[in-house]
């Protein structure tokens, strides 16, 4: 299994009070943890949408809703970036890849808002940038979180637990020890439960690992206490315990879920210099509102609820609500539904039941109405279909066959059988550039791509890659709106991909050697020197001297842009700035000319 592109536990950078973690096997890059998430939509729409579904069935009217939420993550590249650069790190830093998480409201029974939205709510990955989550209320609940909106939501905030997967720690020793002993000893640590606080189990494998039953070897002693600790408890987390968020009444934190099943008694040994994924969990604030926090109560619930009436229906006909949760634009897919189907239900319904929902770009619910018998309870069961266009012919994948007895289906990413690589880009860089992306491969022994673009008006998209593509990978080109100048980027292994500026050759750090040749009798001699997009910004100019002992200088600058990694020099203050130059042959000066420049001007 190739762990490129996957952040390396061991190898961390820090940058201005943060985290970052090297990519492995890929030196020089490094990859940074989001550092807050806040509600944002992509598309212009309200983050948060309430869609109230109800439907007459003449002696009652059924009413459920779906409480959506799209969150957008906050890396702080840029200051990462120039922090590392003013540091002298010459590291690319690029967002870190998550795989979903949880997120926690507070003030839920202050606010009196529905008791679901007070306990964890899932996190679907969507993209490096963005994640979405979708709660089923009943009518009760429903109307709860409107009136909560009429009274407005200011207080309302939140706490994530973003779930990563990387390269464990690694130490050069071997550990052998018996599963169940420990197990037995976490359980006497926390109290009898299965569960622990991840901080005490790892402070107990500083202080005391004796006590946790696992036996170290010589040579134990020559390695810090602290990454002992992170290499065997990375390795719990990926064979026996499953990291979980903190309870709601303790600290926010992390805690491991032991599974009893995995560890009967017996004797394994770990080899802890081997590379294996581990997954941990990064705690951070999250603001559910977001933008919506400035608007006034009233135009809050306008922005936020939607309502759909499915039309009367007569006794023993069910109406099944179905969604998407699935990114709006599906790069190389040309049609996705969903085929449900209910058994018969002899004596008193002897056929079997099919409908099909097409699931459009759009998230608004498809309504499938379905005829069982008058006391007969909703069970169904149901598929997603995706239809792709291979070598020039239509193509049906069908994901997993999956049950459901709700009145609404939730149509996610993992219930396709394919699998779907999201790429967005900085929108900051999309009104400079275009990005052509491609995603490549092979299939079936035979070439295998699909293309698309990412401009201002379309930031983002998925890739529908089949799972029998091999050896994917994604490039891209940026083309300047400007002057149509392109940047490449290298391509990657096919990953979910958030692009910027600093993804294309030419942006990043940049070296510049600088030397005077002293041909009169100048005992030294400046220059004032700048990136080229830097020259207005005291801040990013540089006054650079040359002695006659020291005629070699250096200047060093973050190109902040693959279209603007050039630099401008000037003799002085009251001098023109020299053209636009590139950084790929040193600037050689003569003192001489310095002089001729201070009687010109």
């Amino acid at each position: 299994m190739s762990f490129a592109a996957r952040p390396d536990w061991r190898s961390p950078l820090a940058i201005a009070q943060r985290r970052a973690y090297a990519a492995y096997d890929q030196p020089g890059r490094f990859l940074l943890p989001p550092q807050a998430l806040a509600a944002q939509r992509g598309d212009g729409e309200a983050p948060l949408r309430l869609d109230i579904v109800q439907q007459d069935r003449g002696d009652a009217l059924a009413r459920y809703s779906i409480l959506s939420l799209a969150f957008a993550a906050d890396f702080g590249l840029d200051a990462a970036r120039q922090a590392a650069f003013d540091l002298g790190a010459r590291a690319q830093l690029a967002p870190m890849p998550v795989d979903g998480g949880w997120l926690r409201l507070n003030a839920v029974q202050a606010l009196d808002l529905p008791p679901a939205l007070g306990e964890l709510l899932a996190l679907d990955a969507a993209s490096r940038g963005a994640l979405n989550l979708a709660v089923r209320l009943d009518s009760a609940g429903t109307d709860l979180f409107v009136a909560a909106l009429q009274r407005g939501l200011l207080a309302v905030g939140a706490s994530a637990w973003l779930r990563v997967r990387g390269v464990a720690e690694r130490v050069p020793l071997s550990l052998s020890f018996d599963p169940a002993n420990l197990l037995a000893a976490v359980r006497a640590l926390a109290g009898g439960s299965d569960q622990i606080d991840a901080a005490l189990l790892r402070q107990r494998l500083i202080d005391a690992p004796h006590l946790l039953g696992l036996g170290l070897p010589e040579g134990s002693a020559e390695i810090a206490r602290e990454t002992l600790a992170d290499a065997v408890l990375d390795r719990i987390a990926a064979r026996f315990a499953a990291p979980r968020p903190s309870p709601a009444d303790a600290p926010v934190g992390v805690r491991l879920a032991f599974d009893p099943a995995a560890m009967a008694a017996g004797r394994v040994q770990w080899n802890l210099a081997d590379a294996l994924l581990a997954p941990r969990l990064l705690t951070l604030e999250a603001d559910p509102l977001g933008p919506l926090r400035t608007l006034p109560a009233g135009e809050l619930h306008d922005r936020v609820v939607r309502r759909f009436d499915v039309r009367a229906l007569a006794s023993g006909w069910r109406s099944l609500s179905v969604r998407a949760n699935l990114p709006p634009r599906r790069v190389g897919l040309v049609a996705a539904q969903v085929d449900v189907q209910v058994p018969a239900k002899p004596p008193a319904r002897m056929f079997t039941l099919k409908a099909t929902a097409p699931l459009a770009s759009s998230d608004k619910p498809v309504s499938l109405d379905l005829r069982l018998s008058p006391s007969e309870p909703l069970a169904y069961q149901w598929q997603a279909n995706a239809v792709l266009l291979s070598d020039g012919r239509a193509e049906t994948l069908k994901g997993p066959l999956r049950s459901g007895e709700r009145e609404h289906l939730l149509v996610g990413i993992d219930d396709f059988g394919l699998r779907w690589l999201p790429v967005e880009a900085e929108p900051a860089f999309l009104g400079e550039a275009d990005i052509e992306v491609e995603c490549f491969g092979t299939r079936k022994g035979k070439p295998w791509s699909a293309r698309a673009t990412l401009d201002v008006a379309r930031p983002e998209l998925a890739f529908a890659v089949p799972f029998d593509v091999d050896d994917a990978a994604i490039r891209a080109v940026a083309r300047a709106r400007r002057d149509g100048a392109q940047r490449a980027m290298a391509p990657l292994a096919a990953d979910s991909l958030r692009l910027d500026a600093f993804s294309f050759e030419g942006s990043g750090s940049r070296e510049l050697a600088l030397s005077c040749e002293f041909d009169d009798d100048a005992r030294q001699c400046a220059i004032e020197i700048a990136p080229e997009d830097g020259i207005d910004d005291p801040a990013r100019r540089k006054r650079v001297s040359f002695l006659r002992t020291r005629p070699q200088q250096s200047f060093g600058w973050l190109a902040l842009s693959p279209f603007r990694g050039g630099y401008r020099w000037r003799w002085h203050a009251q001098a023109p700035w020299s053209p636009v130059l590139q950084p790929d042959a040193p600037l050689r000066l003569r003192s001489s000319d310095a002089a001729l420049a201070a009687t010109t001007h």
